[in-house]
């Protein structure tokens, strides 16, 4: 459970990319369904009850960088996140491998599973990275829009097949709301 608590906080700060971060709780506990996050321009559907929060760096020299997220956890520890990042204005973003390739150095996991497609509109890296024991994080990033969009489902090992269950129609619901 230590290494899954350590992914994820991994998986957060890289996805916040800031020091230092002050966040805001919009919602909790809102019931399963269709969750967009307030302010945000996507929307994925939630099996489970959710809270809705945004993040902000607290660096009064950096531009803001709002992260808006939904998460979420199932009766049995599985943990479902979304969240959005817009890239900063005029500074072109690091290659969506850095965001993989960085979590597997840091975490030590194993990667596996690694799907990167490109279509005229977006840019998609779907990968998965376990853990020494066997528990670990399903990823699905998707840049489009001048945004980063991070769907990450996290499972402890006795989770392994329910997360895996749940990987398809968790991510397969994400959509953006910007055309």
């Amino acid at each position: 459970m230590i290494a899954l608590r350590r992914a994820a906080a991994i998986a957060l700060v890289l996805v916040l990319s800031a020091a230092a971060q002050a966040q805001i709780i919009n919602r909790v506990d809102v019931p399963a369904g269709e969750a967009t996050p307030t302010g945000a321009s996507f929307s994925i559907l939630f099996p489970v009850p959710y809270s809705d929060l945004e993040m902000r760096a607290a660096d009064p020299d950096a531009p803001t960088i709002v992260v808006r997220m939904v998460t979420g956890i199932t009766a049995d520890g599985v943990r479902l996140s979304a969240s959005e990042t817009p890239f900063l204005p005029g500074v072109a973003p690091q290659p969506v491998e850095d965001f993989m390739n960085g979590l597997k150095e840091k975490s030590g996991a194993t990667l596996s599973d690694v799907n990167h497609q490109h279509s005229a509109n977006a840019e998609t890296l779907a990968f998965t990275l376990i853990d020494a024991i066997g528990g670990g994080n399903y990823f699905d990033v998707v840049r489009a829009h001048s945004v980063e969009y991070v769907m990450l489902i996290q499972f402890h090992r006795a989770q392994r097949d329910k997360a895996t269950a749940m990987k398809d129609a968790f991510f397969g619901s994400f959509k953006t709301l910007q055309q």
